[in-house]
């Protein structure tokens, strides 16, 4: 499977533009053209300016046509069919490093695919599109902040959806996680506890939430440990406290996560307070 890297598209690009790692590319398409099964490095948004295609991923079938906002996440398998005229689209790349500290910092998902038929996204990728072909010296600050506006809009967007779309067994599994995950829990008894089978509970869960269950307790246990290191507990009973096996394999993975090992947040936290 062919997997694009960072600002590189199918087609005849006719601009393209880095902004503080956003990249935004106007590329052609000819008529009845066919594009491969393929892939790309970042996270995009694709406007539809003009022409009609239909984009395949997944068992999904999605006609686009002038207007229309689509949004695929990093890696996702996908192919396009254009109709009988000839195409041109606008895309924003999202680098991976935006999607993953919007997930570690504020616990927010973008959904691996979207689609926008109308409302504000549309809206805003029209303004952008006009903000990059402008000349003056505002148009690179004015691109930053669209792209980031329309990123929070998309977060908001992907998670009504995720709410709307989230079976009740789902909803349980995530709750038993938070309530236990000092706890050393399996997959297998997640799964018994809600009525699922293991492999779905774990493909569903990752679909919904982005992040393995695995993750997500590890989140927890980070969080929690954070908070209690504001206060004097010692290190190796915050640890036992927090789930994890003792206070080394606890400085390990905190400092994996937090950057820092806990002993060294602890006074920073600290010298905040004073």
């Amino acid at each position: 499977m062919e997997k694009l890297p960072s600002g590189c598209l199918h087609g005849r690009v006719i601009k393209s533009l880095e902004v503080s790692g956003f990249v935004l590319t106007e590329t052609a398409h000819r008529a009845r053209t066919r594009l491969p099964q393929h892939a790309h490095e970042n996270a995009y948004f694709c406007f539809v300016l003009q022409g009609i295609y239909t984009e395949y991923y997944g068992t999904k079938e999605v006609t686009c046509k002038p207007s229309a906002l689509t949004f695929l996440g990093s890696g996702v398998m996908h192919k396009d069919v254009l109709h009988e005229a000839d195409c041109r689209v606008f895309v924003l790349e999202i680098p991976q490093s935006r999607i993953e500290r919007l997930r570690d910092e504020t616990s927010l998902i973008v959904k691996n695919t979207l689609e926008f038929f109308g409302g504000t996204l549309p809206r805003l990728f029209a303004q952008l599109n006009r903000e990059f072909h402008k000349t003056d010296g505002a148009a690179r600050l004015a691109i930053e902040g669209l792209a980031l506006e329309i990123l929070a809009e998309a977060v908001r967007q992907s998670s009504i959806r995720l709410l709307r779309s989230t079976p009740p067994w789902l909803k349980q599994a995530r709750e038993m996680i938070i309530e236990h995950f000092r706890e050393t829990l399996t997959l297998a008894q997640i799964a018994a506890y809600v009525g699922v089978h293991p492999v779905h509970l774990a493909t569903t869960f990752r679909q919904k939430y982005g992040v393995t269950i695995g993750e997500c307790v590890r989140k927890l246990r980070i969080e929690h440990a954070c908070a209690e290191l504001k206060g004097t507990i010692p290190l190796a009973e915050i640890a036992l406290q927090a789930g994890f096996a003792d206070q080394s394999h606890f400085s390990k993975v905190f400092k994996s996560h937090v950057g820092t090992t806990p002993a060294r947040y602890r006074t920073n936290c600290s010298r905040l307070l004073n």
